[in-house]
């Protein structure tokens, strides 16, 4: 009897060291502080306007340290999009770490111009919804377009507009709209919007 609880007791000290030795990776925290948008550029989705100000919510890239994506093994995990994903497989196929390749849970990641690993999803990349904010709108706001409203399709040069231009591209039924990741956003020193940008993305 003792000799089957010691062999117990030290298969279960084992099961909890190779637990403990799995690790779970998680994306790098946000470079844009929703609390002090005060010079700085984000992606967005641009909601509504009303008395003077914009309803925005800021998107973030998931991304991922190299060191910790370099050093993933198979029974580790990585959280995406709101879930923990297990690693049952680790394969590179054409400039890609694909993380369980062929299956539902397939994961591609690709290093990206910050020299982080970002995570391709279809045509774009997996993003996080990270706050949404209610901003003043500056009094020399400027909105570039660089799409052709009608059709969608891209320009070689951005149509100019003022606020008010914006405001009835916005309100027309025909238009694409701002909240399919297809814009960027800039605020000024006083963290009052000062220029939106909408370009072209193929799931429009």
């Amino acid at each position: 009897m003792k000799r089957w609880f010691v062999l117990l007791l030290a298969l279960t000290m084992f099961i909890g060291t190779a637990s403990a030795e799995c690790k779970v990776v998680t994306a790098l925290a946000a470079e844009v502080n929703p609390d002090n948008l005060v010079s700085v550029a984000a992606d967005a989705k641009v909601l509504s306007y009303a008395d003077g100000q914009f309803t925005i919510t800021i998107l973030v890239p998931e991304r991922y340290a190299p060191e910790e994506i370099n050093a993933l093994k198979t029974g580790d995990a990585i959280f995406t999009e709101g879930r923990e994903v297990e690693i049952r497989s680790i394969t590179e196929r054409e400039g890609y770490i694909v993380l369980n390749a062929d299956t539902d849970d397939d994961v591609w990641l690709f290093e990206s111009v910050d020299l982080n690993y970002w995570i391709m999803d279809v045509n774009d990349n997996t993003w996080l919804e990270l706050a949404t904010v209610t901003v003043p709108a500056s009094g020399h706001l400027l909105f570039l377009d660089g799409i052709n409203p009608s059709t969608g399709e891209s320009l070689l040069h951005p149509t100019v507009y003022n606020k008010e231009g914006f405001l009835t591209v916005m309100k027309s039924t025909d238009d694409p709209g701002f909240d399919i990741r297809n814009v960027e956003v800039v605020f000024d020193e006083n963290g009052e919007l000062a220029l939106i940008r909408r370009f072209y993305v193929p799931w429009n």
